[in-house]
Order: structure tokens, then sequence, then C-alpha cells
């Protein structure tokens, strides 16, 4: 979500830059965008690697789970 704000913001400040003839806030816009784009892609990479970790763990919760249930018998 903060990744959408910023790229949100940067956009804002490029075009009120271009309009005012200010490199300094066009640029600065330009940098706000990145750096939403780089949070976008973070959260992610934070997902599918949150997935993975999902699909690797739940099979061998369920292995845990029946041995115990054997042992409890």
């Amino acid at each position: 979500m903060a990744g959408h704000v910023d790229k949100a913001k940067g956009r804002a400040k490029e075009v009120i830059g271009k309009a005012l003839g200010n490199k300094h806030l066009e640029r600065e816009g330009k940098r706000d965008q990145a750096v939403g784009a780089v949070k976008e892609n973070a959260a992610k990479l934070k997902r599918r690697v949150e997935d993975k970790l999902d699909e690797t763990l739940d099979p061998m919760e369920d292995d845990d789970d029946r041995g115990r249930d054997r042992a409890n018998g």
C-alpha cells in the first residue's frame, strides 16, 4: 500500500515540478515514484516467499500431527 502512495505522490510532484519549471521538484517526484515501485516489488516478493514457505511447511506440520497422533494412540 505504501508503494502506491509514494508513486502517486511522486507523480504529483513530477507534474507540478514540470508545470512550474522546478527541476528539483520534478526529480524528487521521479525519485518518489522509483521508491514506490521498489516498495511494491518488495511486498510482492515477501508474499511469494511467504507462500512458498507455507507450501513447504504445511506438509511437514501434517506429518508431525500424524506422528503425534500415532504416539498418543
